[in-house]
């Protein structure tokens, strides 16, 4: 996955369809440059930043069916938020093929700054989205982790054993694991990463002051 600062244009052209964005201003903006243009059909969006919960409706209202995946779900106000939202969608798009999908976010590294739940609490909030969101779909679990500490990345694969036996599934492999960044995304990967967020990497540092 890509995280999208600038001439996201040129690396759709050669192929890359998955992006993912940290602000959800900046995420909706984004999209509504892509749609007025011809020629970036099939574009997928992550949102992979914190959301508040007030953002859930015009996040899922501007991106629509090209919103696959929330990474950053910790609390099932947030979760009834994103499922009111496609639930309106559906409503306004006269259809019932989407569903969005979500990961749990986690904190592995145990940090009062770092946003997720706790691994103690990933089978009754996982037990909780599913009876009362429809509309979404747990994909997996994502971490941020604590800078040069692997651990938090196998703490995250462990993570992912409980969730898949709180929803029942036999193949835990076959849930996703968000983890790893510029400067750590090859050992995340070597522990098992599925998705690893790499833009400053790609795209250079950004000035986070001018972000919203």
């Amino acid at each position: 996955m890509i995280e999208v600062f600038s001439h996201r244009h040129l690396y759709f052209q050669a192929g890359q369809r998955y992006f993912g964005e940290n602000y959800a201003q900046e995420c909706m903006t984004k999209a509504e440059e892509m749609n007025s243009q011809t020629g970036f059909e099939g574009i997928c969006w992550h949102f992979i930043g914190p959301l508040q919960s007030n953002k859930a409706a015009p996040l899922i209202k501007h991106l629509g069916t090209d919103l696959k995946c929330v990474e950053t779900v910790s609390t099932l106000k947030l979760a009834q938020k994103l499922n009111h939202a496609v639930e309106t969608l559906l409503k306004d798009i006269g259809s019932q093929s989407y569903t969005l999908g979500i990961y749990l976010q986690i904190n592995t590294s145990g940090e009062d700054t770092k946003s997720g739940i706790e691994p103690d609490e990933i089978t009754d909030l996982a037990r909780d989205i599913v009876q009362s969101c429809p509309h979404l779909r747990i994909l997996g679990v994502m971490t941020i982790g604590a800078p040069d500490d692997y651990t938090c990345f196998d703490k995250l694969a462990a993570c992912r054993k409980i969730l898949a036996e709180a929803l029942g599934i036999q193949d835990e492999t076959t849930l996703e694991l968000s983890m790893g960044m510029s400067g750590d995304f090859e050992e995340a990967i070597r522990r098992g990463a599925t998705n690893v967020r790499i833009g400053s990497t790609i795209f250079g540092a950004r000035d986070y002051s001018k972000s919203t």
